[in-house]
């Protein structure tokens, strides 16, 4: 059998089920997933995980968090950031203090409880976008708290992942070089920015003359692996590099031709092997073998459901917006999607994670993506017209 022949299968079934799945409306990350469900050793048993999909699927990983920073914008930030940082505050400690509960009510170690608790506060900016988009509210000043707040949000989750695993993996740095080097590892992320013009014009001279990016995109891609690489030889995980990356050059790279083969490439291969692989690594017998897995579920996924739409209710109600914006608010906290699928795939590469809480946090990924699309749109759709003034008082 060829040696790319699993890779094919992670493809085609990927392809395959997107296709039929979106018949039915469902989300693209879902189906995905739901495809290596299928295919894997808990569906079909069609494929079984080897090295080379483990490799592809740290890559997608790393292109995953790298476009998440990447479209990161805080070009409206300034102007709502009080506000903004108040929501990300409340919508990031109460949901972080409900998965530490959740944690020692199970009965999980430290490294566990603590993990759980972190990414509790993650959520998805991908989810509300889109929502807020075709509601006309996106550039609204409410749209532009949302996005800001949940992107705090997000980026207080895998800093607090990196303090994470310093502390609770064996043979990392001790916390006071973690955090001298963490602050080097970001000036030098932050220097990137200064630097990448320069190397686009030294490599990508010719190309652009003919109104091609390919030089573009390598310089791009090869700054990306190196950011990579500077921070695990720092002992810092790959995903906070990744995304500090992707953020640092987006307020670089401007040219929309050069954004766009960038997405088609992590896009239409790396990314949808991440999540199909994410799918493969599912353990979905555990529901017919274990009872307690089916607790489990509802009190995971009620609990961050709960957390979230309160806290981001919460928070928006105490600086004055109505019940109605303010559910909004809420809607837009609750989604899990690239962060946390990002945060379980660390968790199950360092044994942090039991299969049966992995598994119920990827089913929460799941749950979270309609749950927020629902309250989203039934709640954009009643203020639409209604919402006009910059800032409630």
């Amino acid at each position: 059998m060829s040696e790319i022949f699993p890779f094919f299968i992670v493809l085609a079934g990927g392809l395959v089920f997107s296709k039929i799945f979106r018949r039915f409306h469902v989300p693209w990350t879902v189906a995905l997933i739901a495809s290596g469900i299928i295919i894997g050793p808990s569906g079909l048993k069609i494929i079984e995980p080897d090295t080379t999909l483990e490799f592809l699927k740290y890559l997608g990983l790393v292109f995953l968090m790298f476009m998440a920073g990447l479209e990161t914008r805080f070009s409206g930030f300034r102007e709502v950031w009080k506000e903004a940082s108040f929501i990300g505050l409340v919508a990031g400690a109460i949901p972080f203090c409900v998965g530490i509960l959740i944690g020692i009510f199970l009965g999980y170690d430290l490294s566990t409880v603590v993990f759980l608790g972190t990414l509790f506060i993650a959520s998805s900016i991908a989810i509300a976008v889109p929502a807020l988009e075709g509601s006309g509210l996106f550039h609204s000043r409410l749209g532009k708290i949302i996005t800001s707040s949940i992107l705090l949000q997000d980026i207080a989750s895998l800093v607090l992942l990196a303090i994470v695993l310093q502390y609770f993996i064996p043979g990392t740095l001790p916390p006071p070089v973690f955090i001298t080097l963490f602050a080097l590892a970001f000036l030098a992320t932050i220097g990137v920015r200064w630097g990448i013009p320069r190397l686009r014009k030294i490599f990508g001279k010719d190309n652009k003359e003919r109104g091609r990016f390919e030089s573009d995109l390598r310089v791009v891609f090869a700054v990306l692996v190196g950011t990579v690489i500077i921070f695990e030889l720092l002992g810092l995980h790959a995903i906070v590099g990744a995304f500090l990356a992707g953020l640092v050059l987006s307020e670089v790279i401007q040219e929309k031709a050069l954004k766009e083969k960038m997405h088609v490439m992590a896009y239409g291969l790396f990314i949808p092997v991440f999540f199909v692989m994410i799918g493969i690594d599912t353990n979905i017998g555990l529901f017919v073998n274990t009872q307690n897995v089916v607790f489990l579920v509802l009190l995971i996924v009620s609990g961050s459901i709960i957390a979230k739409f309160f806290s981001g209710w919460l928070s928006a109600r105490l600086l004055g917006f109505t019940s109605l914006q303010s559910s909004l608010v809420g809607g837009a906290c609750i989604p899990k999607l690239s962060t946390t699928l990002a945060i379980i795939a660390v968790g199950q590469k360092h044994n942090i994670l039991p299969e049966e809480l992995s598994t119920t946090l990827i089913i929460l990924s799941i749950v979270t993506i309609f749950v927020s699309s629902i309250i989203m749109e039934k709640t954009a759709s009643k203020i639409k017209e209604s919402y006009f003034v910059t800032r409630p008082e």
